[in-house]
């Protein structure tokens, strides 16, 4: 008996022991979770990457924002693709909702249903862009690679990923509606802890997936409500609520363009010679109407820059760069007869990622479609002004003489007022190329061509990586709903057809 329960004894000090050094070599400096919000800034700062590398990269090119005179980029704009021309566009935003998933679960775990509804919500952003680019993608199993079992995550339907997402954006909206007031968001680098707008960002971007997939279900009355209803469905009311990152860096945010220690001492504030051209689609677009934002896209032609340094009565001259261009017609171009981006552009430290005029122009859309009752012209000159005013470079006095145009006022004619309003979404999302280029599929506006040398259309998707392309449940959706793994020229289920005004 003596001998048992100096048996027991011993155990139970083995045990304690144990518990007392298990206790001891954890790490305070090196937690196994952190608070939800210590995750928010890489998260948010990650995905709004993404959205400024769709301007320079694929998006942007497609969709005739930007295009290269040469360098790594260029095989974009001849639509020479491959997967291992997407290996970070994919895997960057999939590694970020990762810590997204976090985000949600943490808040559940430690009561905090405001984290769970920035979580939802920028889940469904980040996803979003996914689903834009990609199409069909994991939704519910997406960044849960960690988990056993879902190291490859399965796919859905871009159809069911977009109900999905308006699922998640009402309960998101739901939980901030039952908010207190008194709650507290540390480390919101998007709205600072203003939680009335991240709900109208959550709105909003519910508004722009129900008229993403509007050409393929009806979503009258959802849009009717949303509208509708502004004390259930508060949405983006100025440019104040707008989603627009501003980077607290002591350097521009858009280096890429020209470093800051090789600016040149010509007074351009642009480096001429680099790879970079604003494209013709742009440029034309907005000379045409004599748009103040010409300037602020892009910087007059180097030669018309040098016979104006040398003589100011000589005029500066913006001149884009044509789509498509072949390597061969490339190399005989003379690169300064062609605009690159503006000085204002290059040092701009702010990432648009949903704005105001957006939701107006959607708004302008809706009315003309018969969704919803309202002045569509009036909403859309709010909408046009908007984007003319979130540059502070441009005058006041000649932003009025802009919306004075008579063909700034919207058409009567609802093919035509329609071609306005999209072509105005195109110009306004410049710097983002992934709304820009999802905008384009859906309706078709602007019209967009290419040189006759190149020998395929304007992409419509994005292609997986071709990491991802390893994935086995990536390959069965594939065989099974397209009898292959999807290319370049795969419409997306949101885009109503091919649009035949490429060649």
């Amino acid at each position: 008996m003596k001998k048992n329960l100096i048996y027991v004894a011993g155990m139970l000090f083995l045990a304690s022991a144990c518990s007392d050094f298990e206790e001891i070599n954890i790490n305070p400096n090196n937690p196994s979770t952190v608070p939800a919000n210590l995750l928010l800034p890489t998260v948010i700062s990650v995905s709004a990457s993404s959205v400024e590398g769709s301007e320079l990269g694929a998006a942007g090119q497609f969709v005739q924002h930007m295009n290269y005179i040469g360098g790594y980029n260029e095989s974009f704009g001849r639509f020479n693709i491959t997967g291992a021309s997407f290996r970070e566009e994919w895997n960057g935003p999939m590694r970020n909702i990762k810590d997204v998933n976090q985000i949600i679960s943490i808040a559940e775990a430690n009561n905090q249903p405001w984290y769970k509804a920035i979580g939802l919500i920028w889940k469904v952003y980040t996803l979003s862009l996914m689903t834009d680019a990609y199409g069909d993608i994991p939704y519910d199993e997406a960044g849960k690679g960690d988990v056993n079992g879902l190291e490859f995550p399965h796919y859905q339907s871009q159809e069911e990923v977009y109900s999905l997402m308006i699922e998640d954006l009402k309960e998101a909206n739901g939980i901030l509606a039952s908010l207190s007031g008194s709650e507290t968001v540390d480390d919101d680098i998007l709205y600072n802890g203003d939680l009335n707008k991240w709900r109208k960002f959550a709105n909003s971007l519910m508004l722009r997936i129900l008229m993403r997939e509007s050409n393929k279900i009806d979503v009258s009355s959802q849009v009717a409500e949303i509208f509708n209803n502004s004390g259930e469905y508060p949405l983006f009311q100025s440019s104040d609520d707008q989603a627009v990152l501003v980077y607290n860096n002591t350097s521009d945010f858009y280096y890429w363009y020209i470093q800051p220690e090789n600016r040149p001492d010509d007074g351009s504030g642009v480096t001429f010679g680099d790879n970079y051209r604003v494209s013709e689609a742009m440029v034309d677009s907005l000379a045409v109407r004599n748009d103040p934002r010409l300037p602020v896209y892009a910087a007059p032609t180097k030669k018309s820059f040098d016979r104006n340094k040398e003589n100011p009565s000589e005029p500066l001259e913006y001149r884009g760069q044509p789509a498509g261009l072949s390597a061969l017609q490339q190399s005989s171009i003379d690169k300064d007869d062609y605009s690159v981006p503006s000085s204002i552009i290059r040092s701009e430290s702010r990432s648009f990622l949903m704005t105001y005029t957006e939701i107006m122009l959607l708004k302008a859309e809706a009315i003309v479609r018969g969704m919803i009752t309202g002045d569509a012209a009036a909403v859309f000159a709010d909408a046009v002004r908007a984007s003319l005013e979130k540059w502070p470079a441009i005058a006041q006095d000649d932003i009025d003489a802009f919306m004075a145009r008579p063909d700034m006022v919207l058409a009567s004619d609802e093919n035509t007022a329609l071609a306005q309003i999209w072509t105005q979404a195109w110009i306004d999302s410049y710097l983002n190329g992934f709304e820009a280029f999802a905008n384009w599929r859906r309706t078709g506006y602007p019209k967009l061509y290419v040189s006759e040398t190149v020998s395929s259309n304007i992409p419509v998707r994005y292609i997986y990586s071709d990491n991802e392309q390893n994935n086995p449940n990536l390959i069965s959706w594939t065989t099974e709903h397209y009898g292959r793994m999807v290319n370049e020229n795969d419409m997306v289920w949101f885009q109503p057809q091919r649009w035949n005004n490429q060649r």
